[in-house]
């Protein structure tokens, strides 16, 4: 990367900050300031007998496990990487815990170019969550509970006590700046859903099973790592296929993920002479919102009118982002009257929940276009056509209009 390059990025990412909102800003600035505060702190720990092959171990394998990371859910990346600094808080003094976090992320940074704040946001994380776990560890061991004795009941339960104590803290923290930056509740980020908790308690887990068997019988280090592999697997295929189909911004389906259900739909309609609707709805002047308000308020509008048709939609309504600004709904069983309704429905919620800026509120307007099946259809492209050019008409009528082709 050029200089230029590098100073244009740089002023980039401190736009991105500047548009975060003020609460997600100081809640950075604390927990860098944690961070980086009980980092400096454990510098001051008599280190005392250090394992350096573990050490060396841990790091590098740590680093390889964050590399191969997989995008989720609600903003977050999945990887093992989490198994090894667990381990690391029980076999290593804190200042090499803090070492192997960051040579944990510092490859994946420089692979994957994300902002200095997210980046920084998880070494903090990390190194906060891997001193908690050092902590409880520290705490047993001066009450004679130690794992260096053997492989005892307490000398595991004391270490799975620690493991516990480092997923807390990071899902608290991760959850919390979601919260505060994306907007996500606790729930949608799936941090403290039974799947996500045992998937991450399942890796704590593997991170003890590695620092005993670093400590008392190396040998089985691969067979007791091996089971890493097949997480990571579990949770990235399923993942890619779920992006291929869906939308990253607004977790919708995309015009790919859309495309079959929507034609199954429309067969089974024609074929049981039952009722169809679709409304194909354009959100008005989203270039003009990033222009006048920034990319990151553009892509809230975004979120905003998918948590609208969330929230008015059935379980089995079809949603999808379209195209840039463009979003069609599949109503299965639905006449025009109640296809029109549910479009009023979303404009009137939108409307009663104005996005909030650092430079002032504005209510996402969308127009709508409606179209339901008629009993000579020959395919639904003619359908989604007849509300596309519906919702155009409503653009040219006016914007945040309604109008519906029957």
């Amino acid at each position: 990367m050029t200089a230029g390059a590098y100073a244009a990025r740089l002023r980039y990412e401190r736009e991105i900050v500047a548009q975060l909102p003020d609460q997600a800003r100081g809640f950075l600035g604390l927990v860098l300031l944690a961070g980086g505060a009980t980092a400096a702190a454990s510098a001051f720990e008599a280190p005392g007998h250090v394992r350096w092959v573990d050490f060396a171990v841990l790091a590098v394998s740590g680093a390889l496990a964050q590399i191969f990371a997989t995008q989720i859910v609600a903003s977050q990346v999945f990887h093992t990487g989490l198994a090894f600094t667990v381990a690391a808080a029980l076999v290593l003094p804190p200042q090499l815990v803090v070492v192997v976090v960051v040579c944990q992320h510092l490859p994946e940074w420089a692979r994957q170019r994300y902002p200095w704040y997210i980046q920084s946001f998880n070494i903090a994380n990390f190194i906060l969550g891997g001193l908690a776990a050092w902590a409880v560890r520290d705490a047993f061991a001066n009450h004679g509970i130690g794992l260096i004795q053997g492989i005892g009941a307490s000398g595991v339960a004391a270490a799975l006590c620690a493991g516990a104590a480092f997923v807390l803290v990071n899902h608290l923290l991760l959850a919390r700046m979601l919260g505060l930056a994306r907007g996500h509740g606790v729930a949608e980020t799936g941090l403290f859903s039974l799947d996500g908790v045992v998937t991450d308690a399942a890796l704590a887990g593997t991170g003890v099973g590695i620092a005993f068997a670093l400590l008392h019988e190396p040998t089985l280090l691969a067979a007791v790592a091996l089971p890493l592999i097949l997480i990571q697997r579990a949770v990235a295929v399923p993942t890619l296929r779920e992006q291929a189909t869906r939308d990253h911004k607004t977790g919708l389906l995309n015009s790919r993920g859309v495309d079959q259900p929507a034609r199954s739909e429309f067969a089974r309609a024609r074929r049981l002479g039952r009722s169809m609707s679709v409304l194909l709805c354009d959100i008005d002047d989203l270039r003009g919102i990033n222009n006048r308000y920034g990319h990151l308020e553009g892509d809230e509008a975004l979120v905003a009118v998918s948590s609208a048709f969330r929230a008015e939609l059935r379980p089995y309504d079809l949603c999808a982002r379209f195209g840039g600004d463009e979003f069609l709904v599949v109503l299965p069983e639905t006449e025009e009257a109640d296809a029109v309704a549910v479009g009023a429905r979303i404009q009137k919620r939108l409307a009663a929940n104005p996005l909030d800026t650092r430079h002032g509120t504005f209510a996402v307007g969308v127009s709508i276009g409606a179209a339901s099946l008629r009993p000579d259809e020959p395919q639904i492209g003619n359908l989604i056509a007849r509300a596309d050019a519906a919702m155009y008409v409503a653009k040219r009528t006016g914007r945040t209009s309604f109008l519906t082709v029957g």
